[in-house]
């Protein structure tokens, strides 16, 4: 399609000469002679040429014109002196039709035609004329044009049509003339525009509605928004409202409203915007694809990440209030609010829509209004003069014709106006008003007419605004169908609306410049594109930083405007294929000023092509590899300027380490949440001034008291805003320096929890007074941890507690205010908060002591001066009738609530709202209800009511990412959306609902809706929870509905979205130097189980919560195991019993410590306790169920973790069913002892800290104890022991002794270091203090009742000895009457001590002479006496013998089983049981068992692990002990087990061994030998069938005995027998004669030799060589000697040979010393004066001391050999030798390899390793020379030290990979790991976990080709050692015995415990990961058969 100049389209199209086509000539004449001929002068220099190829090519250029006829270049002809007395419009009637211009046009336009072809056309800069002057010029022209066509009323009506067209153009060439004038004002302007415009945030006053049509005029199209403002312009704006930039009203935005608590947010929010048609595929593109990699990339890093698009899937803008700018600028501001990039505008070659303002300031709009008016009135004037004229001028006529063609003119002009305003559907550019008629007809005075009765219409002065001004319309006002749900009735409405608009806006284009100048028109009429590029780029400085703008060019976009798709991306015509010039300049001119304010570096221009459908990724590989462009170009540059700006919290440490961290960083996020909170609402607190000093009083008369001062209160009441201000008066009360605990229970999730709300006041209690201390986790230990804390509250430093909304605790604890009545503490001030009615309120009164105060209700005063003050805030105003009604609702309910919602509802008052219309219910409800509807009616009722809901339901709050795929998921919200909105356009599959019609929902809902913080990311919730109560009334009424949109909620959460892998995981995931770094969904975490159970859906809660391993891991490290444990509780079935809920409960609980400080642990915690019963549970028939319906699946998903993680094949861990303890947190520090007495007990911290308990069903810390007076000092003490009914309590530390009052503090008596340790008892009902002393027989009595005065000191003459010197004496606790009982440890003897007479009464022997008393107690009835026996062979027993306590004679005694080892015993159950603490230190585990003195039944009641340091028990249901090293106490109800008949044990129950040792088969690597630690008992397992996972193939009992040594190989046991003496020696000599050879395979002997000399050596001395050889010591451990076990005799000796002295043969580097270590006591001072003689002796004493050394070294070598080191293929030993030295041998020459020498270090083997071939040995050795210690690499085939590793102290384990290319050691003082690689030079450190605890007997392996490590340090644990990770722990409850590695890559663990004689085969478990199991090759040799369940685990280990 080619383009012609205008001119030339003009005449082509006209078909006629130009001569007879006045109006063009005419209208340029006007232009250059009378209106502009100054302007026209000055300019007329700056005429060029416009080519016709330059005029198709669309130019950026600033000066850019348009092509006219050509003009006269002559003088400008100046009208006559004479007319200058002439009316205006006889003026113009001779100027335009006089034939003298006339003929002067016509001849210059045929000159100019012929000279067309060879100069072109010229180009004349064009002026812009006034507004009045172009309206005078306009209507004049129509006149003539009437006149001239009633004239014709005889030509054909094609002609007239051809007329039309003519002043079309006319108007089109005009209109275009009036541009560069002031363009070129413009230039002049510009410098200083940066100075005068005011930067910082946009004042919206055009909170517009918008249209797509627009005239050709410029002044109407954006030149505006960024232009300077004229100063003088600015002036008169100023002048006219000068508050209009000082107040806030609805349509206004301020940056004000920012909060001054704004803290740093981890967020993103990036805003988009640009055209609604044009950019749709650049911005669809990011929202699709790049938006999930950017939330994802945030997320990743702990940072919320949001990217919002108000026009995504939207094309019709238009609202009913015009609060669409108003929407986006406040959005824009939320995304500016953040940090980082966050705007970026998207521009193409199409402008933007037009908007209309909502409100003008009056001043301005009275003008627009008074300007048109007098132009009607000029007009009407003018009309009459120039119908009289042109009667005579043009000829005659009809005078009634002017009138009747006038009438004809005016219809058909209104006509064609309608058919120009109505615009296209589906087109926005179509909608030009230069397509229309009505601009191009001359205005009349009706025209005027119409345009004030438009204004008047749509615009109505509001004088509630201060300033007053002229507010808009809704558009249901006049259009009622805008709001109707009929669909197509609305459309229609929408369209009439354009219309309207389009005429409003042209009279405010038209008559706004002259009115109230330009640069106001302009700020009136911005676009919404306009205000988003000004405020975003305006809105920070520079803005280079936070914009970025994509430009994009169809560069052949012109040669494709017939495209129907054309008008999508370019301004046109309507129903024309060319550019709307006007449109297109000022979109340029959009441009230029993006170019003025953002730097070329953020400005990112691309050119594409056209192609089909215009710019379609879809359908044109080139659109879609730019989409790929830029989305790319996008994501990085982006994600570039968020890593700068991200903190990301580094991964430092080991998992647990890190969940600690994190979870630290989580409260005190929460504790500033409050404080913030608190601190906005006391900003606002404006009432009640005389209830605050009336809580003063209250809170003063209770400081002594100890009162709690309790606000009760009506919902919306104002008792969080009232709490909140007295947390700011209350330290101002009160004396002191007063700290401040605030919570607001419901501000975040966190805080309606109990037991996390108890945890943020602990946490903020240890910050505020210093105390460094681990926080609980459960609501029990944190009740008593929050008592203990508030004990450190002093007078000097009280304590204010203000807790507010108790009621809206939720339902996870029941309510449990049990914890209140610990803050009864002196010293703490208390103030809560309920709701009246509420049952939390009730609980309160009738459980804690509080003083209850009422909040009163509103007084008058108050509620008028709380209306006056938000009016005057809000520059508002309200009539007199509004006042009343407003202040008579507020004093209906007088409630700060009713009163906020009243005012809120004022604010769509105007003052011209009509009286009717005026209604304020007055219930609050039902207030908010009101508007409600008034949203359903606007928005839909479908979206408002599921939106209400869903914000209501939630669990804590919605997020908008929630609201929008669960909104789409809606199929009514959709029908709606697309009947209501015609959403015909494409959004994004993830929500099908486009996010502006969310957007605009919550924006009306602002003030009802708050965003606040909760679980990593915002979520939207009601401000106030009443509102929520209001909507479940009026949208769910049933149950049932309520629990459809908490499934909705469920299912959303549970994944069935799009990408959910990105939105909702479990946890994002990112890698960051080798290790996984997690940042965890908390929002799922928590709202998939609450939704769950809301919804009624337990199976599923179960299925996919509870009983997924996932869910179930990452939840326990994400948040805690008490979060688990909480949902637990509430999966109930009603009438059903979940076993597996029970059974996972009890899990939990017995694994309850190590989960909370490794949760990654639970795969092996859960198949270490259940394996076993799962296995089992099987039905009994085929068609049965089993028992367990989930835990089969749980235990499955274990073995395939997302992590890699250390799992066992079978139950190694203590099962659930038994008693389980609960812990008792009331002690900052470590227990150290323990006493209880009658009612109470007490215990003691390593702090001094004293506890005092009561026993009852809540055993809590009552108080703590006082502090010493006097000198005396708090004591940490070892033993406490409660005297004289409770009221004496007596401390004993090593040697000291102190008697102290409980209740006041005081000391009665204090004794320091005497000579031995005191043991301290009572007698005599607590009256009497009895001490005896350690290892002496002295023994002192004091009367308690007389202050502790001493009653006696005697010195016992026994006839028995103690036997130990320490811990010697044994005393019983009780006593009966003044009797005693005590006894000498290990002894046979017993004695009764009197104390009143200090003499013992007599004396009890044991009933054997074999017995052994290990502890002595009396009950009421007996003397009892425990005695230790032996038992069978290898074994003990315990007999209880009882005496009289009448007579003192022997009664009878209890068998005990020979598996008890008691350390302490008590009385218990009023004197009918025993009960005994038993800590086996073999197994690390404690169990308590007792005996029932009359049945003389025993049970061993609960086992755990841990040694129990001290335990107590008056009572069975309270048994009450604490292990050494714990903060904790742990307590047990032995009653409700004590009759469980299961847990009885006697004599002949078989006694639990353990696994001392494992043998591996190197021949049959599917089996494994276990020694038991019972003598003569071997096991054989096949660790390659699951079906023997768990029991033996093979038992053999009985084989050898404890003196015999036993060894394995190849499935043969070989048994060293007949230990006896030589007598051929001269000295007898012991050694093992006999040799058995036991064939387990056949199950007999099959060999049996006798005669042999075998010397004895430690068992671990010898190993069995293949072949049958024997490696041993010789008698002398001088050398090593090989038997051979064949033939018995002695196959060779390896013995040392030296072939040089040590000297000779030493390392130079080693033996040369430093010239200053020789001469390290001679000064340089002293050598200097140094005489001959001097330097002579100390040369000698150098040589002799270099001689002594080396005799010393020749001595070394004749040392006995320490231990030996065997290399893993058998061929080379390494042997100490307590020397500098080690000796290499070879075992197959037997030769003597070489020494490793050091002359500074002594070498030993106690901390080495040696490759598997024997080639390198490294050692840690300390340098005496040096003095550093070191760890040296030895090269044993050359032994020379390769490498050194220096300053490397306590290190306590070493493991060397095969090659010798890495070395890993354990640090034991730092719990580190440090990898070597002693060749590449490389040296990290791996840091521990918590609970590490390396030490000598640590046990370190490298596996899987050199890139792990196994540990074994009480705890088994995994570590990568290429990423420098801790991969996986283990933590038994027993001790592991032994380990072994198996397989190749050693990847299997076998593992010997030393409780259980079960083997354990632990492997790693991770996902996706299939490999051949190692020990599944060979075949079976014990007939194990081969079924389907018997299958090998080929794939799963």
């Amino acid at each position: 399609m080619q383009l012609r100049p205008i001119g030339c389209s003009f005449y082509m199209k006209n078909r006629r000469p130009v001569s007879e086509v006045c109006c063009p000539v005419l209208c340029g004449h006007i232009t250059e002679m009378e209106l502009y001929r100054k302007k026209i002068i000055r300019n007329r220099h700056r005429h060029s040429q416009l080519s016709y190829a330059s005029y198709c090519h669309i130019t950026e250029q600033e000066n850019e014109v348009v092509n006219l006829p050509p003009i006269s270049n002559g003088k400008s002809a100046i009208l006559d002196p004479h007319t200058k007395g002439q009316t205006t419009a006889r003026r113009l009637q001779e100027l335009f039709f006089s034939e003298d211009l006339r003929d002067h046009h016509v001849s210059r336009h045929r000159t100019v035609r012929k000279k067309k072809n060879s100069i072109g056309h010229q180009l004349v800069p064009l002026s812009r004329v006034s507004v009045e002057t172009e309206l005078e010029i306009t209507a004049h022209l129509k006149y003539h044009l009437h006149q001239r066509h009633s004239n014709r009323n005889t030509q054909d009506s094609s002609l007239e049509e051809k007329g039309d067209v003519v002043f079309q153009k006319t108007k089109t060439v005009f209109f275009k003339s009036l541009v560069p004038l002031e363009e070129n004002e413009k230039e002049e302007k510009e410098d200083d525009e940066d100075e005068e415009r005011k930067e910082g945030g946009v004042i919206v006053q055009n909170a517009s509605s918008c249209t797509d049509e627009a005239p050709d005029g410029q002044g109407s199209l954006s030149e505006g928004p960024f232009r300077a403002v004229d100063v003088h312009d600015k002036q008169r704006f100023d002048e006219r409202d000068p508050k209009v930039q000082h107040h806030s009203s609805p349509n206004t935005l301020n940056d004000d409203s920012v909060s001054s608590f704004h803290i740093k947010e981890r967020r993103f929010m990036i805003y988009l915007c640009g055209g609604y048609k044009d950019t749709v595929p650049e911005r669809s593109a990011l929202m699709e694809s790049v938006y999930p990699r950017l939330y994802l990339h945030c997320k990743q890093r702990g940072y919320d990440f949001r990217m919002i698009d108000l026009r995504a899937g939207l094309g019709d803008p238009v609202s009913d209030h015009h609060d669409l700018a108003e929407m986006h600028m406040e959005t824009l501001r939320r995304c500016q609010e953040t940090e980082g990039p966050n705007f970026f505008v998207f521009t193409g070659q199409k402008h933007e829509i037009r908007s209309l303002p909502n409100t003008i300031p009056q001043a301005d709009f009275e003008a627009i209004l008074k300007l048109v008016e007098r132009s009607k009135k000029k007009l009407s004037r003018r009309q009459s003069d120039m119908a009289v004229d042109s009667q005579s001028s043009i000829g005659t006529g009809d005078s009634r014709s002017f009138v009747l063609d006038k009438e004809l003119i005016l219809s058909e002009e209104r006509e064609a106006f309608q058919s120009s305003a109505v615009m296209s559907e589906n087109s926005i550019s179509s909608c030009s008003m230069s397509d229309g008629d009505e601009t191009q007809l001359a205005r009349t005075w009706m025209d005027y007419d119409q345009d004030s009765s438009l204004l008047q219409t749509w615009y109505k002065l509001d004088k509630n605004t201060i300033p007053a001004v002229y507010r808009l319309l809704p558009v249901s006002t006049h259009h009622p169908d805008f709001l109707s749900r009929d669909g197509h009735r609305r459309k229609l409405a929408r369209k009439a609306w354009r219309s309207s608009c389009v005429k409003v806006w042209n009279v405010l284009w038209r008559s706004g410049p002259e009115a109230i100048g330009e640069e106001a028109v302009c700020r009136l009429l911005r676009t919404v594109l306009d205000w988003e590029v000004e405020q975003g780029l305006g809105g920070k400085q520079p803005p280079e930083e936070y914009s970025h703008c994509y430009k994009r060019i169809i560069t052949d976009l012109l040669y494709n405007l017939k495209n129907e798709y054309a008008s999508q991306f370019i301004d046109l015509h309507k129903g024309r294929p060319e550019i709307n010039q006007t449109l297109h300049q000022a979109q340029q001119r959009f441009i230029r000023n993006i170019h003025l304010k953002l730097r070329h570096t953020n400005i990112h221009e691309t050119s594409v092509s056209w192609g089909r459908k215009g710019m379609s990724a879809k359908h044109n590989r080139s659109h879609q590899f730019y989409v790929e462009r830029l989305c790319s170009h996008f994501q990085r540059t982006l994600t570039a300027s968020l890593n700068r700006l991200m903190q990301v919290r580094q991964a430092k440490g080991s998992f647990d380490m890190q969940r600690k961290d994190v979870s630290r960083l989580r409260v005190e996020e929460e504790i500033r949440r409050h404080v913030r909170f608190g601190k906005t609402l006391a900003q606002g607190y404006v009432f009640r001034q005389d209830f605050l000093m009336e809580v003063k009083h209250v809170l003063q008369a209770s400081s002594s008291s100890q009162n709690t001062v309790l606000l009760l209160g009506e919902l919306g009441s104002g008792k969080s805003t009232t709490l909140a201000k007295l947390a700011q008066l209350i330290p101002t009360w009160i004396p002191g320096d007063a700290a401040v605990l605030t919570c607001f229970v419901g501000l975040t999730s966190e805080s309606r929890n109990v037991r996390l709300l108890l945890q943020t006041l602990c946490l903020q209690l240890a910050n505020i007074y210093s105390l460094k201390t681990e926080i609980s986790e459960s609501l029990s230990e944190l009740s008593s941890q929050l008592c203990s804390l508030l004990g450190l509250v002093t007078e000097a430093r009280p304590l204010t507690l203000v807790l507010d909304g108790l009621d809206n605790l939720s339902e996870e604890h029941e309510t449990d205010l049990s914890w209140l009545s610990n803050v009864l503490v002196p010293n703490v001030f208390t103030v809560l908060s309920a709701g009246t009615q509420s049952k939390c309120a009730q609980i309160l009164q009738s459980q804690v002591k509080v003083a209850v105060l009422s909040l009163p209700a509103l007084h008058r005063d108050e509620i008028a001066s709380g209306l006056a003050s938000r009016l005057a805030s809000d520059f508002r105003q309200l009539t007199e009738s509004q006042w009343s009604l407003l202040f008579q609702s507020c004093l209906s309910c007088p409630s700060p609530l009713y009163l906020n919602l009243a005012y809120v509802g004022t604010r769509q008052w105007s003052s011209f709202t009509p009286k009717e219309s005026l209604n304020i219910p007055t219930d609050p409800n039902q207030l908010f209800v009101s508007i409600l509807v008034s949203l359903e009616r606007e928005h839909g009722p479908c979206l408002v009511r599921r939106m209400a809901l869903l914000v209501s339901l939630s669990c804590s709050g919605v997020t908008e990412e929630e609201l929008l795929v669960l909104l789409g998921r809606d199929d009514n919200v959709t029908r709606e959306t697309a009947v209501l909105h015609h959403q015909t356009l494409a959004v994004s599959e993830y929500s099908p609902v486009p996010y502006a019609l969310v957007a605009r929902l919550l924006h009306n809902l602002r003030d009802y809706i708050s965003e606040v913080e909760s679980d990593g990311t915002w979520v939207l919730r009601w401000t106030h929870a009443e509102f929520g109560y209001a909507v479940l009334q009026r949208y769910a009424p049933t149950e049932d509905s309520i629990k459809a949109v908490h499934a909705d909620f469920a299912d959303y959460f549970n994944g069935n979205v799009p990408n959910s892998q990105v939105f909702q995981p479990l946890a994002w995931i990112r890698k960051e130097k080798g290790r996984r770094c997690y940042e965890f969904n908390l929002r799922k975490l928590h709202c998939l189980p609450y939704h769950y159970i809301h919804s009624g859906q337990i199976i599923p809660l179960l299925e996919r919560c509870l009983f997924n391993y996932e869910f179930l891991m990452h939840k326990l490290w994400g948040l805690s195991v008490c979060h688990v444990q909480e949902d637990l509780k509430a999966a109930v079935i009603p009438d059903k019993e979940l076993l597996d809920v029970k059974l996972l409960e009890q899990v939990l609980c017995l694994s309850y410590s190590v989960l909370l400080n490794d949760p990654c642990q639970l795969a092996s915690q859960l198949l270490g306790r259940l394996e076993r019963i799962i296995s089992q549970d099987k039905p009994v028939t085929s068609g049965d169920p089993r028992r367990y319906s989930f835990l089969h699946d749980l235990l499955a998903q274990c073995k395939s973790s997302s992590l890699p993680v250390l799992v066992p094949s079978y139950t190694c861990l203590l099962p659930p069913g038994g008693l389980v303890h609960t812990l008792l947190s009331g002690h900052m520090s470590v227990v150290t002892a323990l006493a209880h007495g009658r009612r109470h007990m007490v215990s003691c911290s390593s702090d001094g800290l004293l506890n005092l308990w009561r026993l009852d069903e809540q055993t809590r810390p009552v108080r703590h104890l006082p502090r010493a007076h006097g000198p005396a000092v708090d004591w940490a003490a070892d033993s406490l022991t409660l005297c004289l009914d409770d009221s004496v309590l007596v401390l004993q530390m090593g040697h000291c002794l102190q008697v102290r009052e409980v209740d006041s503090g005081k000391v009665l008596y204090m004794e320091k270091e005497s000579l031995d340790v005191p043991v301290v008892t009572s007698a005599c009902d607590g009256r009497l203090l009895v001490v005896f002393y350690d290892g002496s027989h002295m023994v002192k009595v004091f009367d308690l009742v007389a202050s502790c005065s001493l009653l006696c000191c005697v010195n016992l003459a026994l006839e028995f000895e103690p036997i130990h010197k320490d811990q010697s004496v044994l005393v019983s606790r009780h006593s009966v009457k003044d009797f005693v009982l005590f006894a000498y440890r290990d002894g046979g003897e017993a004695a009764i001590f009197n104390a009143k007479g200090g003499v013992v009464s007599s004396t009890l022997k044991a009933q054997h002479p074999a017995a052994s008393i290990q502890a002595v107690e009396i009950s009421s009835q007996y003397l009892l006496l425990f005695c230790r026996y032996p038992y069978k062979r290898d074994s003990e027993i315990f007999h209880i013998e009882l005496f009289s306590t009448a007579s003192f004679q022997y009664l009878r005694s209890i068998l005990g089983c020979s598996q008890d080892y008691i350390s302490q015993v008590t009385i218990a159950g009023g004197g009918s049981h025993i009960v005994a603490f038993c800590p086996a230190p073999r197994s690390s585990t404690t169990e308590i068992i007792t005996w029932n003195l009359e049945t003389e039944d025993h049970k061993h009641i609960a086992r755990f692990p841990g040694l129990l340091a001290y335990g107590v028990c008056s009572d069975l249901h309270y048994c009450v002990g604490f292990c050494a090293g714990e903060q904790f106490l742990r307590t047990w109800d032995l009653g409700s087990r004590i009759n469980d008949q299961t847990l009885t044990y006697n004599v002949h129950k078989a006694h639990s061994d353990g696994t001392a040792e494992i043998v591996t088969m190197q021949r049959y690597p599917r089996y494994v030998v276990c020694r038991s630690t019972r003598p003569g008992t071997v096991r054989l397992w096949n660790v390659a069938r699951t079906r023997f996972k768990g029991r033996p193939v093979q038992v053999e009992h009985g084989l050898f005995s404890s003196s015999d040594i036993a060894l394995v190989r190849d499935l043969k046991l070989y048994i060293l027998s007949d230990r006896g003496t030589t007598n051929f020696t001269d000295a007898p000599t012991s050694v093992y004669q006999t040799l058995l050879v036991y064939d387990l395979l056949k199950k007999s002997y099959i060999k049996k030799q006798t005669g042999l000399f075998i010397y004895p050596c430690p068992r671990q001395d010898y190993r069995l060589l293949d072949g049958e050889i024997l490696l041993g010591l010789s008698e002398t451990r001088d050398h090593l000697i090989l038997w051979d076990l064949d033939s018995g005799y002695i196959k060779g000796r390896i013995k040392t040979s030296y072939k040089e002295t040590l000297l000779s043969s030493m390392d130079r580097d080693s033996q040369m010393m430093s010239s200053k270590e020789k001469t390290g006591l001679v000064m340089p001072w002293d050598r200097r004066t140094e005489t001959q003689t001097a330097k002579r002796r100390r040369r000698e004493r150098e040589v002799k001391r270099e001689k002594d050394e080396q005799q010393r070294l020749e001595r070394e070598k004749f040392n006995s050999i320490d231990q030996y080191l065997l290399s893993g293929d058998e061929q080379v030993v390494i042997c100490s030798y307590f020397a500098h030295h080690l000796n290499v041998f070879s075992v197959v020459s037997e030769e003597h390899l070489h020494t490793l020498e050091d002359r500074w270090s002594l070498l030993s083997l106690r901390t080495t390793a040696i490759t598997h071939t024997g080639g390198y040995l490294v050692v840690s050795n300390y340098s005496e020379a040096q003095h550093a210690p070191y760890l040296t690499l030895w090269d044993t085939q050359q032994g020379r030290v390769r490498k050194r590793l220096k300053n490397e102290p306590e290190i306590c384990c070493i493991a060397i990979s095969d090659d010798a290319c890495r070395v890993v050691f354990g640090i034991s003082g730092l719990n580190k790991l440090k990898v070597w690689e002693p060749f590449r030079r490389k040296h990290k450190t791996i840091s521990g976990y918590g609970s590490l605890n390396l030490n000598w007997s640590s046990l370190l392996f490298i596996t899987e080709g050199q890139s792990k490590a196994i540990l074994l340090s009480d705890e088994v644990s995994m570590w990568d050692l290429d990423n420098g990770t801790l991969l996986s722990v283990f933590t038994p409850d027993s001790k592991i015995q032994t380990i072994s590695l198996l397989g190749p890559n050693n990847g299997t663990l076998l593992l010997g415990f030393s409780d259980m004689s079960t083997l354990i085969t632990m492997t790693v478990s991770q996902q996706n990961t299939h490999t051949k199991s190692s020990v599944a090759c060979g075949k079976d040799l014990f007939g194990e058969s081969s079924s389907s369940e018997d299958d090998e685990e080929t794939n799963k280990n």
